[in-house]
């Protein structure tokens, strides 16, 4: 950037309105001071002041304007150069002449004057076209001064502002009485509109640039700039010279007219050729834009239009996905097998009623108990998914593997059913005393549509179905000899390992979660631990109490650790807060369906990480996981 000697004069005014700001700041509270003045021996900067700023060039105006919010109140006057204090200062003196200079030293001699003797102060007499720096206005300015950027900002589709421009413009030319066309707007109204506020645009964002090109004798500035060697066209318009000059297509694609990717006409024009390529993605568009627009930094505007675009977003669906919890306690502290237990439905299976040829088949279904300590599982198989065929399937686990203190499931219509006969049946005396329970069976809900909040047993049935598919491959079974290989199949579930096996040889036992299993009554009264008792002090009994016991000693020492680092889901994003607007997944509907909500409550963990969210919808309130919530970006973000 050339500093010329006005623009450095600039400079020197708005060091001293900083000076003069801080010397009013700290005698504010001690002093009142009613009037500033303050001097300058430039008649154009004292013009600048005094004139219109918005006729001047950035440099200009910004220093302008920034002198003006520190000292709203100085007065700005007219001193000569021979009566200037800070002119000796400036020019350099030795010393013998510095003390002689008693400008320097007292100031300017009228100071020592009564008020009325001094200088009067000045406006400017000269025209704001006579001074330097001033903007130039463009040949064609019928919308430049009669549209602001604060019109153009209230558009948010390129077409509806050509439309409405083009009225504006058929109602101009009939109140000058000129030849005034009626009927739809037509493609060459619609042009001339484009071309318009496109030179309104640019006459924003590059003012400084379209005066160093009308003026031959400046240096395009900056040189990302200066690299695209732009011109002035015939109608005003700034465009990109380059090197296609010889290129056989027409002047816009030789000659791209020139945007800032900040400007708002820019995001126009970027969200309408996405719009018409079908929300087409970044080098589509780009393609298409640059065929007559050369926006700055394009790639950037076309990823920002993507970004807010609702479609695009409902199609990406990139939902937050918050930092995976604390195991709960019912996973990493001692408890009876089964004790804790989550549980989900597999399927549906095809069984046949009988081993005849012909015989009629129905649907069945695997109902799957895992324990959430030992991963220790039980199968059994349901021929529906009713609320009764559930309740003697539980029956049926009850009876071999103990009531259990807590269940775990999701929201599905038979588990909630369950829930409340069980929830009726605990609360009577009676039954409960019939039952033995000494402690009522708890039932927890996972939220709405979110499987990955019971893991565990989400694991449990793929490998079920694993094993499942491959023996039973295209066969069909009968009931009974479905529940024998689903027997078979707990077995060897419960006869895997929970951690890697030992390298030693001499080690050839593995933690399986059958350890867990055996030798232990359904309804065992607990016991004290006694697997660190020297076995010396131990009764027979004993003795096979504390081999169970070690069990759960191996459990802690080998199998908890694993169980340290986070697999997966280990960065923290934002969380969704009150207030925002989602769009909520569903796997039912295609994207397009997906339901619109504002969240209005947020249900945070015991670490304060938001997994679950409340959404008012068009058809109600939901509850759902965030991982199924995709927020909507706006305009600012």
């Amino acid at each position: 950037m050339s500093l010329t000697i006005p623009r450095l004069e600039l400079c020197a005014a708005l060091l001293l309105s900083r000076l003069l700001s801080i010397r009013l700041k700290t005698l504010r509270d001690k002093v009142k001071i009613t009037r500033v003045r303050a001097w300058t021996d430039s008649t154009i900067v004292l013009s600048w002041l005094t004139a219109e700023q918005r006729l001047f060039k950035i440099f200009v105006t910004n220093r302008v304007s920034k002198i003006r919010d520190l000292v709203p109140q100085c007065e700005w006057a007219h001193v000569g150069t021979s009566e200037n204090p800070a002119d000796p200062a400036s020019r350099g003196l030795l010393p013998d002449a510095l003390v002689a200079c008693s400008s320097f030293l007292h100031g300017p001699k009228f100071l020592h004057y009564a008020e009325c003797q001094w200088p009067v102060v000045t406006t400017s007499s000269v025209s704001p076209e006579e001074l330097p720096e001033y903007k130039r206005p463009s040949k064609n300015m019928l919308l430049t001064r009669q549209v602001d950027a604060s019109f153009i900002q209230r558009f948010s589709v390129l077409r509806k502002i050509q439309r409405v421009l083009a009225y504006c413009l058929r109602f101009a030319d009939k109140a000058r009485q000129r030849t005034v066309v009626s009927g739809p707007i037509t493609w060459l109204e619609y042009e001339k509109v484009l071309i318009k506020v496109t030179m309104y645009t640019q006459r924003l964002y590059y003012s400084d640039l379209y005066h160093q090109l009308v003026t031959s004798n400046s240096i395009v500035t900056p040189s990302s700039l200066a690299q695209l060697a732009p011109f002035v066209d015939a109608h005003d318009i700034i465009r990109v010279g380059g090197r296609l000059q010889h290129l056989g297509l027409r002047t816009d694609a030789k000659h791209p007219i020139l945007l800032s990717k900040s400007s708002h006409l820019a995001q126009l024009i970027v969200h309408h050729y996405h719009l018409n390529t079908l929300h087409g993605g970044t080098r589509l568009v780009a393609s298409l834009v640059q065929r007559r627009f050369w926006i700055v930094s394009i790639r950037a505007a076309i990823r920002q239009a993507i970004f807010i675009c609702t479609v695009c977003t409902r199609y990406k669906a990139a939902a937050p996905q918050p930092l995976m919890p604390d195991l709960p306690s019912t996973r990493v502290q001692q408890f009876r097998p089964f004790s804790n237990v989550g549980m989900d439905y597999g399927g549906p299976f095809t069984i046949k009623e009988s081993q005849r040829r012909n015989s009629k088949t129905h649907k069945a279904y695997l109902g799957l108990f895992v324990c959430l300590s030992t991963k220790a599982v039980h199968l059994e198989v349901v021929t529906d998914l009713s609320t009764e065929a559930f309740l003697a399937s539980l029956d049926r686990f009850v009876a071999r593997r103990g009531i259990p203190v807590q269940i775990h499931s999701d929201c599905g219509t038979n588990y909630v059913g369950a829930a409340k006969q069980l929830k009726t049946l605990f609360h009577d005396a009676a039954t409960k005393e019939a039952l033995h329970a000494r402690v009522p069976c708890q039932w927890k809900f996972n939220p709405p549509a979110a499987p990955h909040f019971g893991g565990i047993w989400e694991a449990a049935i793929k490998s079920t179905k694993l094993h499942l598919k491959k023996v039973v491959g295209n066969q069909v079974y009968t009931l009974e000899e479905l529940m024998t290989l689903i027997t078979r199949i707990e077995g060897v579930l419960n006869s895997r390992p929970l951690v890697a096996m030992s390298t030693d040889l001499n080690d050839l036992s593995v933690l399986t979660p059958g350890h867990f299993l055996i030798g232990q009554p359904l309804m065992a009264i607990p016991e004290h631990d006694i697997a660190d008792v020297p076995q010396n002090r131990l009764k027979r009994w004993q003795l096979i109490r504390q081999a169970l016991q070690s069990f759960w000693k191996r459990w802690s020492r080998e199998y908890l650790h694993t169980l340290q680092s986070r697999q997966k889901w280990f960065h923290q994003n934002p969380s969704l807060g009150v207030g925002d607007i989602v769009v909520i997944n569903s796997p039912s509907r295609p994207p397009l369906m997906w339901q619109l909500g504002r969240i209005i409550e947020v249900h945070p963990g015991a670490d304060q990480v938001v997994r679950v969210a409340t959404v008012k919808t068009a058809e109600g309130t939901l509850k759902r996981p965030v991982v199924k919530l995709v927020k909507l970006p706006t305009d600012n973000a």
